[in-house]
């Protein structure tokens, strides 16, 4: 009779322990038979390329492209999240939606290079810690802002930073990271032995990548070759060598250096001619050119800044008082960015620090707040001389170019992503109103259907 008993007892838990979803106390295991293999790629692909696209068209509107241009009353075509068509007289595909743009502008959606909250992490790894229905997410694109650099360029003295190029896709947390670390940081004033160890790095990194590009024909003959190791600490100098990464100079130092110079700090001075210079050296270290963020003296070197295809992001609102003995090398000059574009140099844009912070588009700045006005800054640059649809260009493709994001946002090109602001006016005006934005093709931002604005007409 017991071995009977223990027998059924035996089956019963067999048969129990063979359920799915059972055992799932702190130390249980259970036993799931497992998934099914998943089907071929290429059928993968067959079957997305064999979906029916799903087309919206912004038609009539005065389009501003980002690049400078701007057509009359033209249509922007967009299948799924990306844009296909700008033009006039488009062919539009049966079963388009339409968005009435008459008598509105269109414009690329803002690129803001320095950026906080807005449901992004602020640190690794991005996905996992964003939020893709934060409040300030809507603030953020009912001022225009549809991309941002969150995390940091990163400072020291060899190139470092976590960041991601964040994406206000409300509602879609796989819309919303676009890319990671495509930005790295390196301060200046370097010494003069820290240069040097930047020199070996970079030439470390240099022989690395040639080994690799040799690696293929070298184990074709010896199939016991090794493939070339990646030098010690030089993956950064590798992807901006590589052009995955791009190099940004911070002009002054850390951030603690900068507090210091706006508070007065008697070790600074009103011209880093010096030390904008080291950072062109860089530049001819790398072979390609740099962003130098934040200099004060780029009005006075902006040849030699075009010269080695660097860009430069400026807070045009920052003002240092120019040294009375040397008024005319020194200070601060509304008219910088005006200048250097002038010289062929791509300026971004972007909120100054204040005492206690900012130096990025959020909730702070010298304005507070500065999440809701984003192109006061560009404002700051036209009273200095910049010309308006220029002044775009630092919102918008040339923003996209200094996160080495310009192949997919900035602008209204076909192929591009389909993040498009619908406005009531100059996109620069201080008093007009983003009344729709799409992010990644979707709409994700009414003006008439958001409690922040919709109660206030014109």
């Amino acid at each position: 009779m017991r071995i009977q008993l223990l027998l059924a007892a035996t089956i019963t838990f067999a048969a129990i322990a063979d359920l799915p979803g059972q055992g799932r106390g702190r130390r249980g295991r259970r036993t799931i038979a497992p998934p099914p293999a998943p089907p071929a790629a290429e059928k993968v692909e067959k079957k997305k390329a064999d979906e029916p696209k799903k087309y919206t068209a912004i038609v009539g509107g005065d389009v501003y492209l980002g690049t400078g241009q701007r057509l009359t009353g033209a249509t922007v075509l967009i299948a799924d999240d990306k844009i296909e068509q700008v033009g006039h007289n488009l062919d539009l595909p049966e079963g388009t939606t339409e968005i009435d743009a008459k008598g509105k502008t269109v414009s690329p959606g803002f690129v803001a290079v320095a950026g906080s909250g807005m449901g992004a992490s602020r640190r690794p790894p991005f996905k996992d810690g964003a939020n893709p229905y934060d409040p300030q997410m809507k603030q953020g694109l009912a001022a225009g802002i549809t991309s941002f650099l969150a995390g940091g360029a990163g400072n020291g003295k060899l190139p470092t930073g976590s960041n991601a190029i964040a994406k206000l896709a409300w509602g879609d947390v796989e819309g919303m990271v676009m890319a990671e670390n495509r930005v790295a940081g390196i301060d200046v004033p370097l010494s003069l032995g820290d240069f040097g160890k930047l020199r070996q790095q970079v030439e470390a990194a240099q022989k690395y990548l040639s080994e690799l590009e040799e690696f293929p024909a070298k184990q074709a003959k010896d199939s016991k070759a090794k493939a070339p190791k990646m030098p010690r600490g030089a993956d950064k100098v590798v992807a901006i060598l590589k052009g995955e990464t791009r190099l940004w100079v911070n002009v002054g130092g850390s951030p603690m250096s900068m507090f210091l110079r706006m508070r007065g700090g008697a070790r600074f001075t009103a011209n880093d001619v010096d030390a904008i210079r080291q950072g062109l050296e860089i530049s001819k270290l790398f072979g390609q050119g740099v962003v130098l963020n934040n200099p004060i003296s780029a009005w006075l070197v902006p040849d030699e800044i075009a010269a080695t295809g660097s860009m430069v992001i400026l807070n045009p609102r920052n003002r240092m008082a120019a040294d009375p003995k040397k008024p005319d090398t020194t200070g601060t000059n509304i008219a910088s960015a005006a200048i250097l574009a002038e010289a062929g140099v791509p300026v971004a844009v972007t909120s100054p620090g204040g005492r206690f912070g900012g130096a990025n588009v959020g909730t702070g700045g010298i304005l507070g707040q500065d999440l809701n006005t984003p192109h006061v800054d560009a404002a700051y640059a036209i009273r200095g001389g910049l010309d308006n649809r220029k002044a775009l260009r630092t919102l918008t493709l040339d923003a996209a170019r200094i996160l080495g994001a310009d192949a997919r946002i900035g602008s209204i090109e076909a192929g591009k992503d389909a993040d498009i602001l619908i406005l009531d006016g100059d996109p620069l005006h201080y008093a007009t109103f983003v009344e729709t934005a799409l992010v990644n093709g979707k709409v994700v931002y009414e003006k008439s259907k958001d409690p922040l604005f919709g109660h206030i007409e014109r």
